[in-house]
């Protein structure tokens, strides 16, 4: 789409998206670079034991995700009404939940891990190299998740160019650490999660250095605002609700494990590669849904109900266009990137098989994503809740119905599924939204 032929509200939403999509995309970089690196080793318990500690490991820090898409949103409102102390005060009570969140999953990871794999029947080899991998990361869980809180704030603040240079220039240090434990010291998938938890401290340091205007400035501290019992019952309950939507679309891409281990370390492997490529999608997406919350969080703060309609429409327009592009990409690249990714024959010949399915998922997920960073703009936490259970349940059915016919490709399937729901629920809440005005 020329330039020139964008309207002014397309430009705006631009400028704000695209350091989001280069920040986002740069996460399952990271991913797909971790699982490279391991796979061109050749050895598929190593793979298959990344790919499970990866994946596990980064569903207990998506938890805490909803820090960055509730700050955003709450920001956004924040700077649209001019409110500096609110601004300030979100960030801390943001920093000050990952830490204790952050301090508690060290303690009870023991546990945790146990859990987990109490359920998860998978092979001994890949599950031993899996505990070890996150019993390391889980070092770093407070630095970790402080991340998605200035990422978040800096959203919402409009500074998308400096949560790029976050993000990158965390994933660039974990890429070269992982590169030099890896492939010089031969730590395999130790030297992986250390490479991650030594990025993930710079950033947390960068993250600082990043709010330091804000940090420091004593005017701003009021430290009855930052406690007071309205704001963090808003806080909370935006949270919890995010938290439940973001625990079963959790549940819903770690199916894919549980099947994985059922089906056979092959397909295990190869869904994972799959997946990484799907979030690579989906953060790339999540730019124009970022965008969206932002400039519908600044359109409720000031009140300006027809700048909110023109966001919605070109959200949607250029949400679209990408997906579009997206799925064309991968349509001609795809066998390149897995080949790229794995050099094992199998577990390359089933990505292949499934590459219909990963093509399709940008167009039919879309509308889920836009949907999703307008009700988070508006802080509508509720119906973002209803709509996620209601999808949720539609693929556990999705599930039940067609993965015994189909096995895997049958999950898949109902990925597919699972994105039309949610678009669709959601679209029927709009007018909840409207109602904020």
């Amino acid at each position: 789409m020329p330039y020139l032929f964008l309207n002014k509200i397309d430009k705006k939403i631009l400028d704000l998206s695209y350091p989001i999509v280069l920040a986002n995309i740069s996460i399952p970089i990271l991913g797909l670079t971790d699982t490279a690196v391991i796979g061109q080793l050749d050895e598929l318990s190593a793979l298959a034991g990344i790919s499970l500690g990866a994946v596990l490991i980064g569903a207990m820090y998506w938890f805490f995700g909803f820090l960055r898409m509730g700050v955003t949103g709450l920001v956004a409102q924040a700077r649209g009404g001019d409110d500096l102390v609110e601004i300030y005060s979100i960030l801390i009570r943001g920093l000050l939940i990952a830490f204790f969140g952050g301090m508690l999953l060290i303690v009870l990871h023991h546990p945790l891990f146990n859990l987990i794999f109490y359920f998860l029947t998978a092979d001994e080899i890949a599950e031993n190299l899996a505990t070890n991998y996150m019993s390391i990361r889980i070092i770093a869980a407070p630095f970790a998740i402080s991340i998605f809180v200035f990422v978040g704030w800096l959203f919402g603040m409009g500074e998308t160019r400096k949560s790029l240079l976050l993000l990158v220039l965390v994933n660039i240090a974990n890429i070269i650490l992982d590169i030099i434990f890896v492939k010089f010291l031969s730590l395999g998938i130790s030297g992986v999660a250390y490479a991650t938890i030594l990025a993930e401290v710079f950033g947390f340091f960068y993250g600082l250095y990043l709010t330091r205007k804000y940090l420091l400035d004593k005017k701003l501290t009021r430290i009855s605002l930052i406690f007071q019992y309205l704001k963090w019952a808003k806080f909370i309950s935006l949270n919890l609700n995010i938290v439940i939507r973001s625990t079963l679309l959790q549940a819903v891409f770690l199916s894919y494990l549980l099947f994985g281990t059922k089906f056979g370390s092959e397909v295990l492997a190869a869904n994972h590669i799959l997946l990484q490529i799907t979030s690579f999608f989906a953060y790339a997406l999540d730019g124009i849904a970022f965008s969206s919350e932002i400039l519908v969080g600044e359109a409720i703060g000031r009140k300006q109900r027809n700048f909110f309609e023109k966001v919605i429409k070109s959200t949607i327009k250029l949400g679209l266009t990408f997906s579009a592009i997206l799925s064309g990409f991968f349509y001609f690249f795809g066998i390149f990137i897995i080949d790229l990714i794995t050099s094992i024959e199998t577990v390359r010949s089933i990505c292949q098989e499934l590459l219909i399915w990963i093509t399709l998922m940008p167009i039919v997920s879309v509308f889920s994503y836009v949907y999703d960073g307008i009700f988070l703009g508006a802080a509508r936490g509720r119906e973002i809740r209803i709509a996620m259970i209601q999808s949720f349940i539609t693929f556990i059915l999705s599930v039940a119905l067609i993965v015994p016919l189909f096995e895997n490709t049958g999950l898949w399937c109902s990925f597919i599924i699972f994105n039309l729901v949610r678009a669709i629920t959601l679209w029927l809440k709009m007018d909840y939204v409207r109602c904020t005005f």
